[in-house]
């Protein structure tokens, strides 16, 4: 069975003959620089002389073929060419610079982190006199199209086109700076309609574009928010589907309108409360599945949810276990979770996030030679104890 078929197939919650498995397919199951560089050296693959960097924020890289092709990756992936993530307005001296949102970056070892917020002093009538980033310019998928269709037309994958912005309470967040938001939101009702409204605008304006290149030729679209923390939401139940939750189904509404493509959400930490909203607004893949996150057991997640949506992720907890894990312990994660997630279709084969610098990549070469070893339908049933943690 081709990669592509297997895709849908199991997104189509049934079994294809075997799991399929993501590297780098989006920003958020990738491999962060140093790491892909450790793995290349560790395969004894060339150096890659010109690696493309998939997120500036993260760090994140877009693998060479021979990575992809030696770990047997089912997806491929189109990037907007002048994307809100990965766009550069102003670079400064100390390597800091401002996004197109006027958002200052400033690295952090190897990613970047937001230092300040451009709204953090904005009024309601401010809102209302800013100029927005224009969505609809051309520069932003320029030759697109012609690169989908290739994919498409002369490969067997299955093809992701990837988070491209953030989602509107994580853009509200990064605009206004989170304490303000969070003040926003319990004190200022009017004001934090009003700048998610143009934000969630702004949003769907990008996805035109970006689906009016791609739509014909993509079987995954990809939109992230991040929601969770480690023990919760980062807002209340209440306040998400008051708030957040019309603008995450004005957006969603419209991908489905311009396309066939299944819609992944990408939302990290604790956010088990509010999957059932996902489901009924539209999603039909949720990632990553933050499994040492609160509530977000994997066993569970799939007898309650299994049957409604997707899961992509959380194959192997990329922080409390991957580092640490001797490499019986890794092979024994993974056998776990394919037992636990694998039932009935419907499940993707990735990291809980990205492959952050300081995994050694002999951890990360035994993670997806278990998966490559243990993903073919009908999958065995182990018999496991939970193995101790190093903490």
């Amino acid at each position: 069975m081709k990669s592509r078929e297997r895709v849908l197939i199991a997104l189509n919650h049934k079994e294809p003959d075997k799991i399929p498995l993501d590297l780098a397919g989006t920003t958020v199951t990738s491999i962060a620089y140093p790491a892909y560089e450790n793995l290349r050296e560790y395969l004894q693959l060339k150096p890659d002389p010109e690696p493309q960097i998939s997120h500036i924020h993260q760090g994140t890289v877009k693998p060479l073929e021979d990575i992809l092709q030696h770990y047997q990756v089912d997806f491929r992936t189109v990037y907007m060419k002048k994307s809100p993530r990965g766009f550069i307005a102003k670079k400064l001296p100390d390597n800091s610079f401002y996004d197109e949102d006027k958002i200052l970056w400033k690295k952090v070892v190897y990613d970047y982190s937001p230092v300040e917020a451009p709204l953090a002093e904005c009024t309601l009538e401010d809102l209302n006199k800013i100029t927005w980033p224009d969505p609809f310019d051309p520069a932003r998928v320029l030759g697109l199209r012609e690169e989908a269709k290739q994919l498409y037309e002369t490969t067997e994958y299955a093809i992701v086109a990837d988070i491209m912005c953030r989602g509107p309470f994580e853009q509200a967040v990064k605009l206004r700076g989170y304490e303000q938001f969070l003040v926003d939101i319990s004190t200022d009702s009017k004001f934090t309609a009003t700048l998610l409204d143009k934000i969630t605008e702004t949003i769907i304006g990008l996805w035109d574009v970006y689906l009016a290149a791609v739509s014909d030729y993509v079987h995954v679209v990809c939109q992230g928010d991040d929601l969770g923390m480690q023990a919760s939401l980062i807002i209340s139940p209440k306040m998400y589907r008051h708030f957040i939750k019309p603008c995450h189904k004005r957006i969603y509404d419209f991908i489905h309108s311009k396309t066939k493509a299944k819609l992944f959400m990408h939302s990290c930490g604790s956010i088990f409360d509010i999957i059932p909203d996902f489901i009924e607004i539209g999603v039909d893949i949720l990632n990553p599945i933050q499994r040492d996150a609160a509530k977000m057991e994997i066993g569970k997640l799939k007898k309650l949810f299994g049957k409604a949506i997707c899961f992509w992720g959380g194959g192997i907890d990329t922080n409390r276990i991957l580092p640490v894990a001797s490499k019986s312990e890794i092979e024994d994660e993974v056998k776990r979770s394919i037992e636990i997630m694998a039932d009935g279709g419907g499940y993707i084969f990735a990291l809980t996030h990205n492959i952050q610098p300081d995994i050694s990549p002999d951890h990360v070469d035994k993670v997806f030679r278990a998966v490559l070893k243990h993903r073919e339908y009908p999958i065995a049933h182990y018999r496991f104890n939970h193995f101790p943690v190093k903490r």
